[in-house]
């Protein structure tokens, strides 16, 4: 019978990519990842990793089996942990506009015994990896995810403008958008997915900047680099202040926000009441 611990080697393995960093890891020889690599590869009756130069690197029947080595681990956490707090530790993914202005507001507006939470933020399509991998219980997503063990739940909708400096346009159709020079966020994100759906004028000679986060984004059109299209939730306060202004204001963009769980990891008090705190009832 194929092992626990044979998994969690197997997966060691794959992480590190030789036997003598896996050893570290999971704290056994090498000799003993060795046979146990040996073992499971025998019971299995199939090789899980070719031999690259120094590095082992899994194969086809490797990466099969990755997926369904995580969830099992992963489960096996779960039951690990089940009677030994009332509250587990929940790990939640989140897209970066989720992650930096909607979720630390929930969080705080939440009473002392919200479940305990670690965050990871990233783009979507990262987010969705983490998620299906079972390396995050939850994931709070912009994009439209789409992966055959994960499910995706709308949750709720958030407005998106285009914006511009004060000082650097006061009017705008949506035909001069494509004229313009626009910031825009790295292919992945749930941001960058949305403004090519709404502007399909908009061509890679459009784009004048790509960064990492809509938070720079913000800071880049404030110093007049470009325009582009960002959450309410990130601009709100500059329009407010009329450091921006909104280009196009009779257009209204709106895009849903989604959860993300994997399909045959089953939810836990812990992420019941996370649910509940987000305002997603079970």
């Amino acid at each position: 019978m194929i092992s626990l611990r044979q998994l969690e080697i197997f997966l060691a393995i794959a992480a590190k990519g030789s036997t003598t960093r896996a050893a570290v890891q999971v704290a056994l020889s090498q000799s003993a990842i060795s046979n146990a690599l040996a073992e499971l590869e025998q019971r299995l009756g199939v090789q899980l990793f070719d031999r690259v130069g120094k590095r082992l690197v899994l194969n086809e029947a490797g990466r099969r089996l990755q997926p369904r080595a995580q969830l099992l681990m992963a489960q096996a956490v779960e039951l690990d942990e089940l009677f030994i707090s009332t509250q587990g530790r929940l790990a939640v993914g989140a897209s970066t506009t989720i992650g930096n202005y909607l979720l630390p507001q929930l969080l705080g507006h939440a009473s002392a015994t919200q479940p305990c939470c670690r965050v990871e933020i990233a783009n979507t399509e990262v987010i969705a990896g983490l998620v299906a991998r079972c390396e995050l219980d939850i994931g709070l997503v912009e994009g439209h995810a789409q992966h055959p063990d994960l499910t995706l739940t709308h949750w709720r909708d958030d407005e998106m403008v285009v914006v511009a400096s004060a000082d650097h346009c006061q009017s705008g159709s949506v035909s001069d958008l494509g004229q313009m020079p626009w910031i825009m966020r790295e292919k992945g994100s749930g941001t960058r997915s949305v403004v090519e759906r709404e502007f399909p004028e908009l061509t890679a000679g459009s784009v004048r900047l790509e960064m990492g986060s809509s938070e720079a984004i913000h800071h880049a059109v404030l110093a007049g680099l470009g325009i582009s299209c960002l959450s309410l939730q990130v601009v709100g306060r500059s329009l407010q202040n009329g450091e921006l202004v909104r280009l196009v204001p009779q257009r209204s963009i709106r895009r849903p926000l989604y959860i993300l769980r994997h399909r045959q990891r089953p939810d836990t008090a812990t992420t019941a009441a996370f649910m509940q705190l987000i305002g997603q009832k079970e």
